[in-house]
């Protein structure tokens, strides 16, 4: 049986080559000037491991938000099946979990983030691919539409129009079009890896015997001193010498040189950390998962639902067009803020919206964490009998007869 060698390039672009005749290589100008690209940091942001748990955590949460299709009218005239893809398989390799996460990280290891929309020779969508290459150039063709090139580390090339990826941007400020590198972390994640590696050197030099050979009234060849100083850490240092003696004759003095490493303090280290946490908008409770109820609301609001958003316009906007937008239609993230919510708020929760019949029975044990109880019952409105009907609110004051 003949195997079939395919590239992941093919699975997400298709296996047919690109034509490209009808676009030039003119390059895209910005009203911030002609810097219309940019290129990955090689060894960069993720390459540092305080910068790369707070992407982690931060990505680790944003994944647990949930995408949906939500449309408020019933016309319904979009090819594909988005709410499965984005709740279920964006496409052939990830999970929405590792989807999301795959794009938060890239977002904040690069300040962008690219999706490209899989779709048929219909139209139909049939999967949502994050996209990282080496080079990203904006081009344009004679009618003068914009273009983006995604040139790949393995030399391969693809060219889409700007308006069908969907791109999210951290710092975006100076350009019209990407966001602003991670370039001021450079000191701090250069700090936290220098002071790493001087905890490292500072061990293994404490952990090592330094000193000087002398050796009084003897005029030796430098092979000579070479050799014995060879023999002098064989003898010392080897696995095999348990006891940790060495023997010298009066014709040699073994001088101790005792060096101390200087290496920073626990709150010099805090210091140092501090500023990428503070940097990603993550603390250290949210980085090492000791966060109470109070620091997760902070966090969510502060990144998380920020995130959120940011996704659900970028998605809307490259998925849907101007008039499926206006009939309603458009791609949410949401999340169960109550999740890490203490016992105690989620009683109060129920027990002020529960008479104002907004919760179903089922909503009311998933708030509790409860599985659902489901059919009839479990869709059962909760409602409080202190609660009446507006339309009848007159004649129950007065005593009407019904």
């Amino acid at each position: 049986m003949k195997k079939e060698r395919r590239s992941l390039y093919e699975v997400v672009f298709g296996k047919k080559k690109q034509e490209q005749t009808n676009t030039t290589q003119t390059q895209f100008q910005l009203l911030s000037g002609w810097n219309n690209g940019f290129t990955t940091l090689q060894n960069g942001t993720y390459e540092s491991k305080v910068a790369r748990e707070c992407i982690d955590r931060i990505a680790t949460h944003c994944a647990k938000l949930v995408p949906k299709h939500i449309q408020n009218s019933i016309t319904n005239n979009i090819k594909g099946d988005i709410n499965f893809l984005l709740s279920n398989q964006p496409n052939l390799i990830e999970n929405t979990y590792d989807f999301i996460y795959r794009v938060i990280s890239l977002l904040y290891t690069d300040c962008n983030a690219f999706v490209y929309i899989a779709r048929d020779k219909t139209g139909f969508i049939t999967a949502f691919y994050p996209v990282l290459a080496l080079n990203y150039d904006l081009l344009e063709d004679k009618k003068g539409t914009m273009y983006l090139q995604f040139r790949f580390i393995n030399g391969q090339t693809y060219l889409i129009p700007y308006l069908e990826v969907i791109h999210l941007r951290l710092f975006y400020n100076k350009n019209d079009i990407f966001g602003t590198s991670n370039k001021v972390l450079t000191t701090d994640l250069e700090t936290a890896h220098t002071a790493s590696e001087g905890i490292k050197n500072a061990i293994k030099t404490t952990g090592n015997l330094k000193g000087i050979l002398q050796y009084e009234n003897s005029m030796l060849k430098n092979k000579d001193l070479v050799k014995t100083k060879e023999d002098f850490v064989k003898d010392f240092l080897s696995l095999e010498n348990e006891s940790g003696i060495a023997a010298l004759d009066a014709k040699a003095k073994f001088i101790e040189v005792n060096l101390k490493p200087v290496t920073l303090d626990d709150e010099q280290l805090k210091r140092v950390n501090y500023n990428i946490f503070d940097y990603f908008g993550v603390s250290e409770k949210i980085i090492n998962n000791s966060f109470t109820e109070e620091e997760w609301n902070a966090f969510y609001e502060g990144v998380v639902e920020a995130r959120g958003i940011q996704m659900g316009y970028a998605f809307t906007n490259k998925i849907f067009k101007k008039q499926s937008i206006k009939e309603g239609h458009r791609i949410v993230f949401t999340a169960n803020r109550l999740q890490y919510a203490s016992l105690k708020t989620k009683t109060d929760l129920l027990k002020v919206v529960a008479p104002w019949a907004m919760l179903r029975v089922d909503e009311g044990r998933e708030i509790l964490d409860l599985p659902p109880i489901g059919g009839e019952e479990g869709n059962r409105i909760l409602q409080s009998l202190n609660n009446i009907d507006s339309s009848i609110a007159n004649q129950y004051q007065v005593g009407g007869e019904k």
